[in-house]
């Protein structure tokens, strides 16, 4: 049996009976990644590209942030370029992918136009999970390294297995599906910073609700495009990447439950985040300010340094991917949330010219994939008063090794939602988030969803209460 055709037939035929530690995960990707895309609808980027798309006619599927729906594929699209375009959605290191960000947006719009109910959407979740994380084993962490955006191209092929497990495709249909989504497969890092990474997510939803629909009207495609000659590891990465001799089984344990999620504390480039902590964790238990450094210095995994583009970003998409804004912001401010992403704050000079003092080096190249294994983030603080501070960071916050709490995500979600929608929305989108596996249909929740979000480029986080209850301080 093929690779796609053994993949096909798991996602076709699995029987659904998933652990309670591996639904939590879904139900808090669902909570999570909702939030992101209600904080990211008010982006001019989400906005532009909701204008783009209202001319292409209507349809039955929220568009989040706008009152006129769309059909699946659109939607998908732009649902998930919101969800994408603060960097705050969750990651799962295994297949070097933000895998929420491209699932849902395309599940939910499916679901809205086929009336599912939201426990089959935790089940095609758990499905796109699964070959996410198969397919990327096979390809990562080369595929990755060597500049391909896996988001977006590992995300289609585990998204489009997905969509056709929630329209109940045989096997034979969804191997068509993930053969169309791997041709569909694209995206590169160097569009790191710009608008366009965001819209790989979206483009990957969208292609993912389109192979899972051609597929449905009976549209073949070439049996093997994985791992035969011309396919998807001969072209996109070679035979220097790990290939799937072993694979092992699917499914068991599922991989949602064996690796968890990574959902994000800070809405900026995942490679910064090990840094992020250790310095905070510093910064709390010495009491020092961004006045008393006078140097910091960083190392990394080659991977994160690879993202981490800009040591001198000038705009927030920049910032995002900027190891040496998220440090210096995060000691001017004594953490890092939603409000640091957002011009005037990235041009306050107490923060600019912190950026001479910060460095990043990195581990080599090669580092192990597994997250347990692989080498940890390391931070050094040189202090004015001589004092050298050091923490050594294996596992961020939000992974399954240090995962948040219910109060954490809980919080995430109220600085993601609050002031950004009816508050009559949010109530009524909280209870039913809380209740998501129980719902019949989720038309009705994602009726919520439809507000004008408006454009801007971050202000609207300025002068919020924020998750820990303190006021956001102005950027000035």
């Amino acid at each position: 049996m093929g690779l796609t055709r053994r993949l096909a037939e798991w996602a076709a035929g699995w029987d659904g009976v998933a652990s309670e530690a591996a639904r939590r995960w879904a139900r808090d990707a669902v909570t999570d990644t909702i939030g992101c895309m209600v904080a990211g609808a008010g982006d001019e980027g989400a906005a532009r590209l909701r204008s783009a798309i209202a001319g292409w006619g209507g349809g039955g599927a929220t568009v989040v942030g706008a009152t006129q729906q769309a059909a699946a594929p659109w939607a998908a699209l732009a649902n998930g370029a919101a969800a994408h375009i603060l960097d705050y959605d969750d990651n799962i290191h295994y297949a070097f992918t933000h895998p929420s960000a491209v699932l849902l947006p395309a599940l939910l719009a499916l679901a809205e136009e086929t009336g599912a109910s939201g426990a089959d959407i935790i089940t095609a979740w758990l499905v796109g999970i699964e070959i996410q994380v198969a397919v990327g084993h096979g390809v990562n962490r080369l595929h990755y390294d060597n500049g391909w955006h896996a988001t977006s191209t590992v995300g289609t092929i585990g998204a489009a297995a997905a969509c056709a497990r929630l329209l109940g495709l045989d096997a034979e249909r969804t191997q068509s599906a993930i053969s169309l989504g791997v041709s569909m497969a694209s995206g590169t890092k160097v569009q790191f910073g710009t608008a366009a990474k965001p819209f790989h997510a979206g483009m990957a939803a969208k292609n993912a609700v389109i192979a899972a629909r051609f597929a449905e009207a009976g549209i073949s495609a070439a049996p093997e495009p994985l791992a035969e000659k011309y396919g998807f590891r001969d072209l996109y990465v070679g035979a220097a990447s790990p290939g799937w001799e072993h694979l092992g089984a699917l499914g068991a344990p599922l991989a949602a439950e064996k690796y968890g999620l990574e959902p994000k504390c800070y809405p900026c480039c995942a490679g910064a985040h090990r840094a992020l902590d250790g310095l905070l964790e510093l910064m709390a238990e010495h009491r020092f300010t961004a006045a008393d450094v006078e140097a910091v210095d960083t190392l990394v995994g080659w991977g994160n340094a690879s993202s981490l583009l800009y040591a001198n970003p000038v705009q927030e998409m920049e910032a995002r991917f900027s190891m040496q804004y998220c440090i210096a912001a995060a000691l001017v401010g004594g953490g890092l949330q939603l409000s640091d992403f957002v011009l005037s704050a990235i041009e306050r000079p107490e923060v600019r010219r912190l950026f001479q003092r910060i460095t990043m080096t990195t581990h080599p190249r090669g580092d192990a994939e597994a997250p347990e294994l692989r080498k940890p983030a390391e931070i050094t603080i040189r202090l004015t008063d001589g004092r050298v501070l050091q923490r050594t960071v294996q596992h961020a916050r939000g992974t399954m090794f240090r995962p948040f709490t219910a109060a954490e995500l809980a919080a995430k979600f109220r600085d993601c939602t609050e002031g950004l929608m009816p508050a009559a929305s949010t109530a009524a989108l909280r209870r039913q988030l809380s209740e998501f596996e129980r719902l019949g249909s989720v038309r009705e929740l994602m009726r919520q969803l439809r507000f004008a979000a408006g454009a801007d480029r971050g202000e609207r986080f300025i002068g919020r209460p924020f998750a820990g209850g303190a006021a956001q301080p102005a950027a000035r």
